[in-house]
């Protein structure tokens, strides 16, 4: 059976280089997912998104003696701050290199957009997530489902992993999705539906029901 994270974590503290390594891995998915919807349009065309996620791996090695938390929440925190200091150091730069408006990323600890959608973060999706894990649902629920989600929607295509990503972990509306991603509404909402119909032949439903999700028709 795979390590979980926090077993990781204890023994990358003890020096062992290889369970670093395998804690990195684990979060391959959320620090591209994090990195690439945190880009913006204009940045994308700048800059390699393997570069930028590879460059975070070694400041998570660099920095990681310096990470005091004790839980996956906390460690996901901590990389989400990581990713936020490159991406605004990529913007500065490009924006020294070639003064044209809007090219910074937006801040990743900033407080929630005015426009965010209420109510649950896709409560719906994260709960079949948990449940359709290939390992028992008590342990898939013990995971940060923020880790679940960048996982599930890796094997999208990536304007529907992204429309995704910025709905269900970002908490966005489709107004702000667009403004985000350059896109209209209209084409939002299309990407939405199209991402929720790849996801849901990649997912296996719940033993005994039906696969069932927040497919945001409530917008």
């Amino acid at each position: 059976m795979a390590a979980g994270p926090i077993d990781l974590l204890s023994r990358a503290r003890a020096g062992e280089t290889e369970a670093l390594g395998e804690l990195c891995a684990l979060y391959r998915n959320y620090l591209r997912m994090v990195v690439r919807t945190g880009l913006g349009p204009r940045l994308r065309e700048r800059v390699e998104l393997s570069d930028v996620v590879q460059e975070a791996l070694v400041e998570v090695v660099r920095q990681f003696p310096q990470f005091t938390g004790q839980t996956e929440a906390a460690l996901l925190g901590w990389l989400r701050r990581l990713v936020g200091q490159k991406l605004a150091d990529l913007g500065r730069y490009h924006s020294r290199a070639k003064r044209a408006g809007g090219v910074s990323a937006r801040p990743l600890d900033a407080p929630p957009d005015s426009s965010a959608r209420s109510g649950e973060e896709g409560g719906r999706l994260l709960d079949i997530l948990s449940l359709s894990q290939s390992s028992p649902s008590q342990a898939a629920s013990k995971r940060e489902q923020l880790v679940l989600l960048a996982d599930a929607f890796a094997g999208l295509p990536v304007d529907e992993a992204d429309v995704l990503w910025l709905y269900y972990a970002e908490n966005l509306s489709y107004e702000t999705i667009g403004q985000r991603l350059g896109l209209s509404r209209k084409s939002v909402r299309g990407i939405f539906a199209r991402g929720l119909k790849h996801l849901k032949r990649t997912m296996e439903g719940p033993p005994g029901g039906s696969l069932r999700y927040d497919d945001g028709s409530a917008q």
